[in-house]
């Protein structure tokens, strides 16, 4: 008689269990299989050793679920962007539009830029992710340049807005004896904050209207992500 009430009770328990496929510790209107509304401890678990383990981890979401994410999603999310590049022969300038006596500086090599960020063709990065971005930029000079001021500037454009100067430095040319005693490389650095989308290129200054100025020098510069 005692074994077939404890039967009698297994089978209401699993039978109640299949009616109610959604269990709820803690709350009385469970919204998954298992609602836990309280902590979770786990005082053991099984260790995953060989070939049968998989390079996912458990992650709880906004909403407090559950939620699996593999290692190349984990890193991607992680990643930072890194890039530089090089004006190896000669700084090549074009005009910018809305703005006076400032040319974009064309780089041709890319040293690094592991995510592709930095679009060559028309030398313009664009922010791959929210972030504070560190940038920094310089052309030296070859030989003595006759002209009047030559600077190098960082323009950032937020969405449809007007590019901004946002760091600067210019030296008016000078020479004694016709000797020239302005520094030869113009360089400047900025932090900036970005938005996703947000584009970051490097332009060079002068008073004259030729942009074929700077034809004679070398050019360098280097963005990196830091949060």
């Amino acid at each position: 008689m005692k074994k077939k009430k404890i039967i009698s009770v297994l089978l209401f328990f699993l039978v109640g269990i299949k009616c109610f496929s959604q269990v709820g510790i803690n709350t009385a209107n469970p919204e998954a299989a298992l609602d836990i509304n309280g902590d979770l401890r786990i005082r053991t678990t099984e260790k995953c050793l060989g070939e049968s383990c998989t390079d996912f981890i458990l992650v709880r979401n906004n909403a407090g679920y559950v939620q699996t994410v593999s290692k190349e999603q984990l890193s991607a999310s992680n990643a930072k962007s890194y890039v530089a590049g090089t004006g190896i022969s000669g700084v090549i300038l074009v005009s910018i539009s809305g703005v006076t006596n400032w040319g974009k500086i064309l780089f041709d090599k890319k040293v690094i830029d592991e995510n592709n960020d930095f679009d060559i063709t028309n030398n313009t990065f664009t922010a791959p992710t929210d972030g504070i971005y560190q940038l920094y930029v310089q052309y030296k000079i070859s030989s003595a340049v006759s002209a009047g001021e030559l600077g190098i500037g960082i323009f950032v454009k937020k969405g449809t807005n007007e590019p901004e100067l946002v760091a600067e430095e210019s030296y008016v040319n000078i020479s004694v004896l016709g000797i020239p005693v302005s520094p030869a490389t113009r360089k400047t650095q900025t932090m900036v904050a970005l938005k996703s989308g947000d584009q970051v290129y490097f332009g060079a200054k002068s008073s004259l209207p030729s942009l074929d100025l700077l034809s004679g020098t070398s050019s360098l510069f280097t963005i990196n992500q830091v949060k």
